[in-house]
């Protein structure tokens, strides 16, 4: 069994594979993914930091993986 946390991390990089590279905002994923998402943007962040996505600020910024999904 795994935990929520890893449950909401694991939704949200399911969900940016699926988009093709393009920046997805916190509000777009957790929508998308059925996530709290003050609970997302936590979960986000974490994944930041250890470089699973890149975030990046601003008009056209969001979330997008660091690596092909391949």
């Amino acid at each position: 069994m795994i935990s929520q946390t890893a449950e909401y991390a694991l939704r949200a990089i399911v969900y940016l594979a699926d988009q093709s590279g393009s920046p997805r905002t916190t509000a777009q994923i957790a929508e998308a993914t059925q996530v709290p998402a003050g609970y997302l943007a936590k979960v986000m962040q974490a994944l930041s930091k250890v470089r699973l996505v890149h975030s990046q600020r601003g008009l056209n910024g969001g979330f997008t993986l660091t690596r092909d999904a391949n």
